[in-house]
């Protein structure tokens, strides 16, 4: 073993020389195969792919990134890691980012403006290539300044309020079709339970059961809409507690996402009330394990690999090129009916 990969054995790490000697090819060979920037032959290529497992060759990104001022790595920065929407984002993401070549890191901001902030720091002094960020709720005073900062970033899910490149799902339309499918049904007291205004979504959220609401000659009371901030917990807490004191309950619910859903459910069960008999449910947000779930919940399937994949692009080609011009992408859910 010894004879065979002398290099490891005297605890040297290989470099792409020390591959090049044992391809018997160039280091500029060596290179275009590892980096697939230009045609190699089968054979040539066979040799150094060889020589890279013999030698157990990893690049030397440290190095790399002080030549090509790029360091490979991006970032993507969510509110909540709990939650199975942005699972699929992460996912549908890094397959975009592993075809370009990418790695990515992942930070969970639990909602926190000033978490967020300091990741941005981090991220920054990191020297990360580019991100793509999940707005927490509150105050976004910091986000101005990360996107002039020169640090590529595209906003997933959540709309800033300055101009930036994003990729988000049409949550007013979203929400007015389980809203509309609910009233199809019979129902005319319908309440929402949604996350922070302060977010897109929240607000959009909201305006898009209004829509439903007074477009059929329905009443959309304040009193109707509980904002929670996303969380199971805080979907249970103010559920309970709308549910024990409100004069006239509504017939049904909208959920502006799965965790509040949950969070709703079981404040239902403890008092009592059942459904679909006593109060319905809509979701936004959808889940393979709706499928034999009971009760049966109808839910607006949201796009979220699609989101984390379109993001990822949008990321990788403003990398590209920082003077493109800013792009704006809305993808379309799908009512999912479950009788």
């Amino acid at each position: 073993f010894q004879e065979m990969n002398p290099i490891i054995m005297k605890g040297k790490m290989p470099t792409i020389y020390d591959v090049a000697a044992r391809a018997s090819v160039s280091t500029y060979t060596v290179s275009a195969v590892i980096n697939r920037s230009a045609y190699v032959s089968p054979e040539l290529t066979a040799r150094v792919e060889a020589a890279v497992k013999e030698l157990d060759y990893t690049i030397n990104h440290l190095a790399r990134s002080l030549q090509t001022r790029q360091t490979m790595t991006v970032a993507m920065l969510l509110p909540d890691i709990d939650n199975p929407f942005y699972a699929k984002a992460v996912r549908g993401a890094e397959d975009k980012f592993r075809e370009a070549g990418y790695s990515l890191l992942v930070g969970n901001t639990n909602n926190s403006t000033t978490c967020q902030a300091e990741y941005l720091k981090l991220f920054r002094s990191r020297q990360i290539d580019g991100i793509i960020l999940v707005l927490a709720a509150g105050d976004q005073g910091d986000i101005a300044r990360a996107v002039t900062s020169g640090k590529p970033i595209v906003f997933a899910a959540r709309l800033p309020e300055v101009e930036a490149d994003s990729v988000t799902a049409d949550n007013v339309g979203g929400a007015r079709m389980a809203v509309d499918h609910l009233i199809s049904k019979g129902h005319k007291r319908i309440a929402i339970i949604t996350g922070n205004r302060s977010t897109s979504t929240g607000a959009d959220r909201i305006l898009g059961w209004q829509l439903a609401l007074t477009g059929h000659g329905l009443a959309a009371p304040q009193s109707y809409i509980l904002e929670a901030d996303w969380t199971t917990e805080s979907g249970y807490a103010l559920s309970k507690e709308f549910l024990s004191s409100v004069e006239s309950r509504p017939t049904a619910f909208f959920s502006a996402n799965l965790l509040m859903m949950i969070g709703l459910l079981k404040a239902m069960k403890e008092l009592g009330v059942q459904c679909p008999q006593d109060i319905e449910i809509a979701c936004c947000d959808d889940a393979d394990w709706l499928d034999v779930f009971t009760p049966p919940i109808t839910t607006i399937g949201q796009p979220s690999y699609e989101i984390g994949f379109n993001a990822a692009d949008l990321l990788l080609r403003r990398m590209k090129n920082p003077k493109r011009k800013i792009t704006k992408i809305v993808l379309q859910p799908e009512l999912h009916i479950r009788p």
